[in-house]
């Protein structure tokens, strides 16, 4: 049994605050109660929500340990009519209140990442991840230069004809992310101070038009009915909190996964998201077992779908895939 439009729409619901089938029927206006009645249904059939209190009149929570590695239909986000998602602090909360082996366990990936942090980076395999890395990180923002070019313009200084000032600037802000990363190493392998992401942030948007800093401004996600916080004060004590579970979080796949998801669905700057996100997952991966990764054969289209399910059904199944993949090759 899978998620299927009706129950998708409730779930959302659920996960908006929305705890009982006639608060869910008033935000589905002529939707008939059995309908999400059966929905409701569906979604306790499936381990995604739990009933709370009497029989006669029960209210529901979101069973997040069930839904973080949820399988999220791609065909779900056809749909333009979804609900709009809000930010998640109820799911926040539930990872703080976490025990680290509790996070561990969920995420626990079929790889063999010891945590090692004598265990260095070669020269080698970091020119590999330098160019891999600003190449495709640049390519998901639509940054035209080509692998090819990429490789030149790292390793031998030449820029890519028929390419923008800004599409160089990407790469490069890209490289010299990385090595920031590895020049301060002690910044990502204990506890994670939020200046040391805004200086990532920062180092990423370096002559792009970014302004630094926590946003001041109401963000949108393209193709996304995910409505991230506007207030810069929440934005700010979410991020501490989100740093706070990935840094209880020794085990370095999870707490690279973490990374990788909830840095981009707090929208914590104006622009520059997801790129932060994947240099900070990769920072924790070098600076703990030595290697990094680079998405270079990921489909473009199955990421965005990736980071959609996590921001609007709080799925992290399709990220976990992907980036468990790419630290298998």
């Amino acid at each position: 049994m899978n998620l299927n439009k009706s129950s998708s729409n409730i779930l959302i619901h659920i996960l908006n605050g929305h705890t009982s089938a006639s608060s869910i029927a008033e935000q589905l206006d002529g939707t008939d109660i059995r309908s999400i009645q059966r929905g409701i249904q569906r979604l306790v059939e499936l381990s995604l929500i739990e009933r709370l209190g009497a029989t006669n009149n029960p209210s529901y929570k979101p069973n997040f340990a069930q839904i973080l590695e949820a399988k999220i239909p791609a065909k779900l986000f056809d749909d333009e009519t979804r609900p709009i998602s809000n930010y998640r602090f109820n799911l926040i909360d539930w990872l703080n209140d976490c025990k680290p082996e509790q996070i561990e366990k969920m995420f626990k990936s079929n790889l063999s990442l010891e945590l090692d942090i004598s265990n260095k980076i070669t020269a080698k395999e970091l020119e590999h991840l330098t160019v891999e890395l600003s190449w495709k990180s640049s390519a998901l923002e639509g940054n035209s230069y080509t692998l090819l070019d990429t490789k030149l313009l790292l390793t031998e200084g030449v820029r890519a004809k028929n390419r923008t000032d800004f599409e160089t600037q990407m790469i490069l802000n890209h490289k010299d992310a990385i090595v920031f990363v590895i020049e301060n190493p002690e910044l990502f392998n204990q506890k994670i101070e939020f200046k040391s992401v805004v200086e990532l942030h920062r180092i990423i948007g370096f002559n792009l038009g970014i302004e630094s800093g926590v946003r001041e401004k109401i963000v949108r996600i393209s193709a996304s009915n995910y409505g991230p916080l506007a207030e810069p004060q929440q934005i700010r004590e979410q991020a501490n909190k989100i740093l706070s579970i990935i840094s209880k979080v020794q085990a370095p796949y999870p707490k690279a996964l973490l990374a990788l998801s909830l840095m981009p669905y707090l929208q914590t700057f104006e622009d520059g998201n997801k790129r932060t996100g994947r240099i900070l997952a990769n920072a924790l991966l070098i600076s703990s077992v030595g290697r990094g990764f680079t998405l270079r054969k990921v489909d473009a289209r199955k990421l965005a779908i990736a980071y959609l399910s996590f921001y609007e059904f709080s799925s992290v199944h399709s990220l976990d895939s992907i980036l468990s993949a790419e630290l298998n090759q």
